[in-house]
């Protein structure tokens, strides 16, 4: 064991190096000298999906590479893996729309949340007057009148510097408090009970020690109480029974049921996917048009937990091979970027100052939530339209002033979201601006209603400057960080010429000398997400429940669905070089090799007997460079082997 921690020691230094001090800026040349046939397969498996699987080199090789890459480019001609159908099975809500996880999710967790009634529900106003703003006399008087345990509660729900005006009263507030505490971890224990209150110490003993024996013990279980072990075990312990361990989620957090779906339905489609093309292309349009998962608009968490399932699924998934226009369209119009960059709230500074929001709702049907029925209505938001051309469309330096970035969000001013029961896309006229516009040099002439957003989505998606931007942005996730602007250029004429194509864009670039191309070899640094899903695909490894390896990916540095920024994550490999990254990441691969990470199966016998060559064979999908067998030499047990290979910079690159 010591002389594989100082093998992982010596190792780290020499492998460290690479990443430290990256490969220069490729030559042009490189980019016009083609890969050996042998590297082409890889170079092509490493860039359209989460890494070869054993096998799928071979695989490619039989089919030929531009028939498969043709099959990647129609996903509907791919037969789906039916395992992976099998696993999502039990994650319901991706399945579902919004309206259903809320009802079924979100707001069974609120009504839990809900303790104490409400002053107004308690007193008349005239009494509320006394005891809140009354003189100390007002308030002693009104309080007398009150039976004791109405009393007890409206002193739970008067500030302190109201009781201190009448002493009298401020230890039955504070027996009040201690009564209300002790309830609520009566209340919370029932609802929640710990292991020690379901099970004998011999059961949890037996369980603990001996994990194999929680199947017998479960099935002794009814299913009430089951669910209630499963809620309170330790994720580690109920990993091997993820739609078990989903059902005590659900009892206790059932708003965190609908994120840990979100993120095991990333996951799964990318470690099982056929359609691996897809679903790598799911994730960067995603990262392109990001919306934070932990953002919390007017409506608190009401709703938004509920929209980013139906974001990923019905406003990116069904364009990624489409129009780019198509997609932009239905991002501005989804609820969960209406919230986000907060257009939901934007309006003509027309719109009648005085008018509150309860009132300034009702036209269309929307319940605010209570605290906050006073609350005035913004006027003109800039967010979404600075973002919709810095980010979406033209790029920072696309040619927009900020007087264009007002325009634009003049011409959505209006578009918006009705019933946070069901959240949906609505246009308001009454908040739109309708006065006359000109966007990008374009003029939009006035009284045009929601069609100015229309016409301002048609302008950028057809303007140079996005078709520039868009392709660059592939050209980096498919082919460099830094890619050759011949190739870009290449790219954006294709997206000018078929009206924003992006299966035509693509093909572009895969048919491209670039793309297998010396210079593109080895060229990217993978992200965490791509590095994890890359081992697992690599070592076979079989995924029963996703939450420890989400967990593993966020302490990598990218937590999957939590960029707060509106920029996504980076494209470029810099953001990835940081020691501690590249020590997380061996740390991440010994724990796989391990077989420690809960949820996930590795049988690694495979390895035995095996040498360095052959085990980078199988993890690479080729011959390591000899760099890299020298820096892992020495006589180590064949799954050290596995655990320096996963976290080399031959591995972490693609």
């Amino acid at each position: 064991m010591k002389r594989f921690a100082l093998a992982m020691a010596l190792t780290g230094s020499a492998v460290v190096a690479p990443w430290v001090f990256p490969r220069a800026a490729q030559a042009v040349g490189k980019f016009e000298t083609k890969l050996p046939a042998d590297r082409q397969i890889v170079q092509v498996l490493n860039r359209l999906t989460f890494g070869p699987q054993p096998g799928e080199v071979e695989a490619v090789r039989r089919i030929g590479i531009e028939k498969w890459i043709d099959l990647q480019l129609h996903p509907e001609r791919v037969t789906e893996n039916p395992l992976l159908e099998t696993r999502l099975e039990p994650y319901e809500t991706l399945r579902m729309d919004s309206a259903t996880v809320l009802r079924d999710y979100i707001q069974p967790q609120m009504t839990m949340a809900i303790r104490s009634p409400q002053l107004n529900t308690l007193l008349s106003q005239e009494e509320i007057r006394k005891v809140m703003n009354g003189t100390a006399e007002e308030r002693k008087t009104a309080l007398s009148a009150l039976d004791p345990v109405k009393r007890g509660q409206v002193l739970l729900l008067m500030p302190p510097t109201n009781l201190a005006s009448i002493p009298e009263y401020q230890k039955e507030a504070d027996n009040a408090r201690k009564a209300q505490q002790e309830a609520m971890q009566a209340e919370n224990r029932k609802r929640n009970p710990t292991l020690n209150d379901l099970l004998t110490f011999e059961q949890i003993a037996t369980v603990t020690r001996h994990p194999e024996q929680l199947q017998a013990l479960l099935n002794d279980l009814d299913p009430d109480k089951r669910r209630q072990v499963a809620a309170a075990m330790p994720p580690n312990l109920i990993a091997d029974y993820p739609e078990l361990r989903r059902e005590g989620m659900r009892l206790r957090q059932p708003q965190q049921v609908v994120s840990n779906d979100l993120r095991a339905g990333k996951l799964l489609r990318a470690a099982y996917s056929n359609r691996q093309l897809e679903e790598v292309l799911v994730d960067f349009w995603f990262n392109h048009f990001n919306v934070y998962e932990g953002k919390m608009p007017l409506l608190a968490n009401l709703s938004y937990r509920a929209l980013l399932t139906g974001y990923e699924r019905d406003a990116i998934r069904p364009y990624v091979l489409g129009h780019f226009k198509d997609m932009v369209l239905a991002v501005a119009r989804h609820p969960a970027m209406l919230y986000y960059l907060d257009n939901w709230q934007s309006m003509s500074p027309d719109t009648d100052d005085h008018m509150q929001v309860g009132p300034f709702a009702r036209p269309f049907g929307f319940q605010q939530p209570p605290q906050i029925v006073n609350r005035q209505p913004h006027g003109l938001n800039e967010n979404y339209g600075r973002e919709l051309m810095e980010l979406h469309t033209l790029g920072v330096n696309g040619g927009y002033t900020q007087q264009d970035v007002i325009e634009v969000a003049r011409c959505f001013t209006g578009w918006t979201v009705t019933k946070p029961a069901n959240p949906e896309f609505t246009f308001i006229p009454f908040m739109h601006d309708d006065a006359e516009k000109t966007v990008l040099g374009h003029k939009i002439a006035a009284h045009g209603g929601e069609k100015d957003g229309l016409q301002v989505i048609d302008i950028l998606t057809h303007h140079p400057s996005t078709a520039h931007f868009i392709s660059k942005q592939l050209a980096q996730r498919f082919v460099a960080d830094d890619p050759p602007p011949a190739l870009v250029e290449r790219m954006a004429q294709t997206f000018l010429k078929t009206d924003g194509d992006l299966r035509a864009v693509l093909q572009t670039m895969f048919a491209s000398a670039e793309f297998l191309s010396e210079g593109a070899w080895q060229a990217k640094i993978k992200s965490p997400f791509e590095m994890v899903v890359s081992a697992i695909r690599a070592t076979g490894a079989d995924t029963i429940d996703t939450t420890a390896l989400a967990q593993q990916i966020s302490n990598l540095g990218e937590p999957l669905y939590g960029k707060v920024e509106p920029n996504g994550y980076p494209l470029t490999g810099d953001a990835w070089l940081g020691t501690a990254d590249l020590l997380g990441r061996l740390t991440f691969a010994n724990t796989l090799v391990a077989g420690k990470v809960p949820g996930v199966k590795l049988d690694s016998a495979h390895w035995d007997g095996k040498d360095i060559a052959a085990i980078s064979r199988d993890l690479l999908g080729r011959d390591a460079a000899p760099e890299t067998i020298a820096a892992v030499s020495g006589e180590l047990p064949p799954r050290s082997l596995a655990v320096l290979i996963i976290g080399s910079p031959e591995f972490n690159r693609r």
